[in-house]
């Protein structure tokens, strides 16, 4: 939730007019609106986009005609010494009519065909509101429902009750089969054994269309107090997603949060140089709030379903990106802009203005996820736009009473600024055109060859270190520490944007959110950071002026290695709850999760607000620019990296990429986060001594 600190040099300074309110100008709190307003739509759209992308296909929404799916399962009885497992594969049809409305009844089941028991059954409440498991028959054979076309109905799913009748582990792995189709292979035969990532599923099975992976232990060696394992089967009856795998689905958020940090630097630029802070404002809120129209609009009637709707539904991305571009570092910088330089309120101001993002991140998730989960995902991603439009509205209106004159460029041309609407509008139309025609996908395949990303990551370390060695003598150590404390921020960021990718999809499938007989919809959990960081940002920030006081500081390196270690820990708690969900329980606690983001928080709170502060302290008058856009550089690749180890779940449970631990399933993917994270904070506190002898001020 971090917010970039104010940039470049004021005019002679001019009072806003409007009074002051707690000691602050009132424009303050105008800014606080309309910031709250741009955070409730990055955040909203965060909480959303990978749910959404790899969804099903809503069966209701289709036309009628039967639909099938494939559910592989897979059982592999544990060996001992150096006898090779075997493994059993069923491939169970599932099929859904739409048509009638008549639920047709499932096929007569027949015996197990496998060391696991599968029994078929329903749950009913006893005399106390327990829910009691009634089974009925035993064994998995093909799965049929219908559904009436055109008509969101509820209805409730087939549930197998899992149990391991014999004396041995067996590991069981799960996933719906995605094949390509029989021309598509006899072209490349290589292609029977991949999954295709454009084939539709329409079921989910365990609130899930990817891969489950967990062991089933022997009965008798099941706790009396742990769940068995239940398989739960249901077509998609809420709103048609995309059906995406999670690996692309990973990529385009890792893209899209990229691009939310590297587009402010050309943002900026623009508002310094041509149409200024409060001219770029508009632009940008504007851009947004159409942007999220454009979203609404793509989950409407076929485009919901159609590869023109997803290409739409990018534009819309785009929109929101290039908006965010204008916006977000036009408006911090009109926070800076209403007090003169050396102005004790502006520290306090910025932790009032950081409320205001983090209230728009806390409203954001339980207003879009609510609509998202009770009237369809057009809502939830449309409803930002509301806000967003009464926000510039309101802007534009009380501008002139509260902040007149604050925004002006010293230089440029205002009458160009109408003009950034358009080009924003048609930037983003040609991005959606290019990934209609496979040439953006083109492009992240060719970031991402490993050839490409080495060359990119050697021109990187070349240019820094070129760049530290242009500097004078005096300044090299302090913009080298600036350079080193930018990869451990980029490390923090690529573990934290998880939030939304899989920790998100962890949530949603892998976590029990019932709470008192209600079904927590996914995105609520996203909104517990903002809300811990509203609770606790007023305490950290007595500590640190307590500290101040007492003329004591805690010096960068510890505050970033301090920072790394606690979001590393809240990864060994997903960790531990990943390890349960190898013993043939199917969802943990909410406890879990949320123990997760409370400590990710903390290091947040300690890490985030300090960075851009330190650089704009540290760096060379004449380098402070561009030392801020290499550090929002760091952010894009932050959030590019998030998406691309996210997108490695699946492949990690399914053995395909292998790790240097074997933990098993999911743990194996949240182990990796404790080991770089931690071994991350603890090498830079290592080597702290060195690094703040280097710094400008040690005690930065």
């Amino acid at each position: 939730m971090s917010t970039p600190a104010p940039t470049g040099n004021q005019p002679d300074f001019i009072p806003p007019p409007g009074g002051t309110f707690m000691g602050h100008p009132k424009g303050l709190f105008l800014l606080f609106f309309v910031e709250m307003w741009e955070r409730f739509s990055y955040y909203g759209m965060r909480g959303l986009l990978i749910l959404y992308l790899t969804a099903a296909l809503a069966a209701y929404q289709l036309t009628p005609g039967v639909y099938t799916n494939t559910l592989e399962i897979e059982q592999t009885v544990a060996t001992e010494g150096d006898v090779k497992p075997t493994m059993l594969m069923q491939r169970v049809p599932l099929t859904v009519q739409v048509g009638s409305g008549q639920v047709a009844a499932p096929a007569q089941l027949a015996g197990d065909a496998g060391p696991l028991k599968f029994e078929l059954g329903t749950f009913t409440q006893d005399s106390a509101g327990e829910r009691k498991w009634n089974p009925t028959s035993t064994g998995i054979t093909p799965i049929n429902f219908a559904v009436e076309a055109g008509k969101k109905t509820d209805g409730e799913p087939i549930v197998y009750r899992v149990t391991n009748t014999g004396d041995k582990d067996i590991k069981l792995v799960m996933r719906l089969a995605r094949p390509y189709s029989p021309d598509v292979i006899a072209k490349d035969a290589a292609k029977a054994k991949e999954q295709d990532p454009n084939y539709k599923v329409y079921f989910k099975f365990n609130d899930t269309s990817g891969v489950i992976s967990t062991t089933i232990r022997p009965e008798t060696n099941r706790k009396a107090d742990e769940d068995p394992f239940d398989l739960t089967i249901e077509p998609n009856r809420i709103d048609s997603g995309r059906s995406w795998i999670k690996a692309d689905a990973s990529t385009l958020y890792g893209w899209y949060t990229g691009m939310v940090y590297l587009l402010p630097i050309l943002g900026g630029l623009i508002a310094d140089k041509l149409i200024g802070t409060h001219r770029s404002a508009v632009v940008g809120g504007l851009l947004i709030a159409l942007g999220h129209l454009v979203l609404g609009l793509s989950g409407i009637g076929g485009m919901a379903l159609s590869d023109t709707g997803m290409s739409v539904f990018v534009a819309g991305l785009a929109m929101i990106t290039i908006g965010t571009g204008h916006f977000k570092p036009s408006v911090t910088v009109m926070v800076g802009q209403l007090y003169p330089l050396g102005d004790p309120r502006r520290e306090s101001a910025f932790s009032i203005f950081y409320m205001g993002i983090n209230l728009g991140s806390f409203l954001c998730n339980l207003a879009c996820g609510w609509l998202a989960v009770n009237y369809g995902w057009n809502y939830g991603f449309g409803a930002a736009a509301v806000g967003m439009i009464v926000s510039v509205i309101a802007y534009v209106w009380l501008r002139p009473r509260f902040l007149m004159g604050i925004g002006e460029p010293i230089a440029g041309d205002v009458r160009k600024a109408p003009l950034f609407l358009p080009i924003g509008i048609f930037l983003a139309a040609v991005i959606g055109y290019l990934f209609h025609i496979g040439v953006l996908g083109m492009f992240d395949q060719f970031v991402s060859n490993p050839i490409v990303f080495g060359v990119i990551i050697a021109a990187s370390l070349a240019y820094g270190i070129w760049f530290i060695a242009k500097q004078e003598p005096q300044d090299r150590g302090p913009v080298a520490t600036i350079f080193i404390y930018m990869l451990f921020n980029a490390l923090f960021w690529l573990s934290f944007e998880q939030a939304g990718a899989s920790l998100n999809t962890f949530t949603e499938e892998l976590t029990n959110r019932r709470l008192m007989g209600w079904l927590i919809p996914a995105p609520y959990f996203q909104s517990i950071n903002p809300l811990l960081i509203i609770i606790a940002a007023p305490i950290f920030g007595a500590f640190w002026a307590a500290l101040a006081r007492r003329k004591k500081s805690i010096a960068q390196p510890y505050k970033i290695g301090v920072g790394l270690i606690f979001v590393g820990l809240g990864y060994v708690v997903m960790v531990f709850a990943a390890l349960r969900l190898n013993l043939g329980i199917p969802k943990v606690p909410l406890m879990f999760i949320t123990g997760c983001y409370f400590l990710h928080t903390v290091g947040e709170i300690i890490l985030s607000p300090t960075g851009l502060s330190y650089v704009a302290k540290t760096a060379p008058r004449h380098s402070v620019s561009s030392l801020m856009g290499i550090w929002f550089i760091s952010s894009f690749i932050a959030g590019l990296a998030a998406g691309k180890v996210s997108a490695l779940v699946d492949p990690i449970i399914e053995g395909k990429v292998k790790l240097p631990w074997n933990l098993g399933g999911q743990a194996d993917f949240f182990l990796l986060f404790v080991v770089t994270s931690c071994g991350a904070g603890v090498l830079i506190l290592v080597i702290a001594p060195l690094l703040t002898r280097l710094q400008r001020n040690r005690q930065d």
